[in-house]
């Protein structure tokens, strides 16, 4: 009898250490892998409105703006557009004197870039802006690096991009025209804010 009670507690402790092994196996595994899993991809919105330096919204008489969102680290792009709609309220932008955190761009006549990105973590961002695309000879270009929190939308005014430069056009002469060395010309440009 007490051979059969060693051999039946032999046998448990055998069965109970590989139970024992199976879950702290099991469990090394799921921690491991839990960490490789992705997080849920989370989107998060973003609005970006390009403005001329000391100027208005760059809209669509223009020919707009196109914005890129780039992840830093890996050079993704993220979201890619063009900018359109209106300038903007002059009185808001151009006159009136301003408050700090009041709204200026941010109106419904105001033209901007609205994204919605998929993310599972914080991310470092370069958006950057190009324009006016109507007006290839005067593109400009500008780019703010930032970091995107999933879930947090930068709505309202959105990130500024403020692009430096003018939109020349030269009325005469003609590109066509053949110009004499040794004679005077008369030049005649519109000269505008982007």
């Amino acid at each position: 009898m007490e051979g059969q009670r060693l051999k039946v507690n032999k046998r448990t402790n055998t069965i109970s250490r590989f139970v024992l092994l199976f879950l702290i196996s099991t469990l090394i595994v799921f921690l491991l892998t839990s960490s490789a899993l992705p997080a849920e991809k989370i989107g998060t919105k973003v609005i970006v409105r390009v403005v001329a330096r000391d100027g208005q919204v760059i809209g669509s008489g223009v020919g707009g703006a196109l914005v890129r969102i780039k992840n830093v680290e890996t050079g993704e792009i993220l979201a890619e557009g063009k900018q359109e709609g209106g300038t903007g309220s002059t009185e808001r932008i151009m006159v009136q004197p301003r408050r700090r955190g009041e709204t200026v761009y941010g109106t419904s006549v105001s033209a901007y870039f609205e994204a919605k990105i998929l993310l599972d973590r914080p991310i470092r961002v370069e958006i950057g802006a190009e324009a006016p695309l109507g007006y290839p000879q005067a593109i400009q270009r500008g780019s703010k690096t930032l970091t995107l929190i999933p879930g947090k939308d930068v709505l309202g005014e959105g990130i500024i991009i403020e692009l430096n430069g003018l939109i020349v056009n030269i009325l005469s002469p003609s590109p066509k025209e053949n110009l004499k060395g040794g004679k005077a010309v008369s030049v005649r440009a519109e000269v505008r804010m982007l």
